[in-house]
């Protein structure tokens, strides 16, 4: 409700400014000695909507939560709002004037009358609405976990609006399992007058599989689901949540049996993938030249990887190891890393433990740098434009790695797998597969267009440092 409400706010916001835009300009005109434009209605006057649609999309302004503080909520209006206009100037300037027919000082006015209109909308109108919701359902936040963090959270929450009536769930009841703790709470200390609406999961707190029990036990009673975790800041989707709630919250969109649209990331797979071979066509003409020239054997490795539901495929990768290497080191590390039982081989330059055979003798010395850079991932970009993979999600495992997954591991394989994702920009070695295996789930309860774009830009960075050792 508040959704589309708050869409129809905006239309009838920028309709409004559009029009006064145009006014204003036929006075300002002569005044600034421009000639006087007529007014033209065509394509370009929905520009503006596109990029306002869009900037309210990605700072979280469609979302509930951004109503529980009226500051906050006009100050992301404005910063939203200056987005779209940088966005719609970048967009006059490269379509062209011949093109683009919405005078420049006509597209300022508009996007400055636009905030003036909207805030008290917002601010006045909807927010009423939302009080008047608040005031009717009077809804609780469950706050799960026992720790300093979920003792902030729970402080933080009592000042919201929407969120004021807290409760803890602790692990007394009748199991020790904090799953069962909060289905035990909602189901026997429940009253009428108390309708749990949120449950934040203090990931501090628990393992990484017993935050994913709380979050499946949440989602089947159909209440919103907040993840505090330092491990999933690209998911977080706007500064809006952490500014809201005061720590890095992630709010879990769907569950893993809901996907998203499949139209829209296999369209960004194929013109990603295919604009990328062609950018990087130098680069890998060079390294096929290093990988021929250093050791014997092929330039190109395939190998069988196991993709959503089980299913196998031909995994590309520049070869980087000496060929016939012996697989059983890498085969029992791995083992160990999944049963929980690996030990760090290296410590990292931010003091935390690598989970990675930094020493391994099967990898060639270009092979090394290739790894240390992942330029050794490019040729998966076919496996992406061939629908094998995906741009962007969890790493696709060997099969001798998915034979020893338990049941909650194993759900990674419900995810589409791609080439880079959470792991390979907040983890990237230094978390446990437990831990890689909550971010890969996490990201596929919160997959659009927006994150894979946020990932596919992160992952550059990350890339170029060289963090791959």
């Amino acid at each position: 409700m508040m959704r589309r409400a708050g869409i129809a706010a905006d239309c009838l916001a920028l309709v409004l400014a559009t029009i006064g835009a145009f006014a204003l300009r036929g006075g300002v005109a002569p005044w600034l000695g421009l000639a006087p434009v007529p007014v033209s209605l065509d394509w370009s006057v929905v520009v503006p909507f596109i990029a306002i649609f869009v900037a309210f999309s990605a700072t979280g302004l469609y979302e509930r939560d951004s109503y529980s503080s009226r500051p906050l909520h006009a100050w992301t209006i404005i910063r939203a709002t200056t987005v779209a206009l940088i966005v719609s100037a970048a967009g006059a300037f490269l379509i062209g004037t011949g093109w683009f027919n919405v005078p420049r000082l006509t597209l300022v006015l508009t996007f400055g009358l636009f905030p003036l209109l909207d805030v008290p909308l917002r601010l006045i109108g909807l927010h009423a609405m939302y009080t008047s919701w608040v005031e009717k359902r009077r809804p609780v936040a469950y706050v799960v976990g026992d720790s300093p963090e979920s003792r902030r959270i729970a402080k933080r929450l009592t000042s919201l609006r929407g969120f004021a009536r807290v409760r803890s769930i602790d692990e007394e009841g009748p199991s020790k399992s904090w799953s069962d703790a909060l289905v035990w709470d909602l189901g026997h200390r429940h009253r009428t007058d108390l309708v749990a609406d949120s449950v934040f999961i203090d990931s501090s707190s628990l393992t990484p599989r017993e935050a994913m029990r709380v979050i499946e036990a949440a989602q089947d009673r159909g209440v919103d689901v907040y993840v505090a975790s330092g491990l999933l800041g690209p998911l977080e989707g706007s500064k809006l949540l952490k500014t809201l709630f005061q720590t890095p919250v992630t709010r879990v969109r769907r569950t893993l049996a809901s996907p998203p649209g499949y139209v829209f990331k296999r369209t960004l797979d194929i013109a990603g993938s295919s604009i990328a071979l062609v950018l990087l066509s130098p680069v890998i003409a060079v390294i096929a030249v290093l990988i021929r020239t250093t050791s014997p054997g092929p330039v190109f490795l395939t190998q069988t990887r196991v993709g959503p539901k089980g299913s196998t495929f031909g995994f590309l990768k520049f070869r980087s190891m000496y060929v016939n290497s012996d697989s059983s080191c890498h085969e029992k590390y791995v083992h160990e890393m999944i049963n929980g039982e690996a030990k760090p081989t290296a410590t990292g330059a931010d003091g935390n433990g690598v989970f990675h055979l930094v020493d391994d003798p099967r990898v060639t010395p270009v092979g090394r740098f290739l790894r240390k850079y992942s330029l050794d991932e490019i040729p998966q970009l076919v496996n992406v434009f061939r629908g094998d993979m995906s741009l962007v999600g969890p790493r696709p495992p060997l099969p001798y790695e998915a034979a020893v997954y338990d049941t909650w591991q194993r759900q990674r394989l419900e995810v589409q797998s791609g080439i880079t994702g959470v792991w390979q920009v907040v983890g990237r070695n230094r978390v446990s597969f437990d831990e890689m295996t909550f971010q890969d789930l996490m990201y596929g309860m919160n997959t659009c267009l927006i994150v894979d774009l946020r990932l596919c830009l992160k992952t550059i960075p990350a890339a170029l440092i060289g963090s791959g050792l």
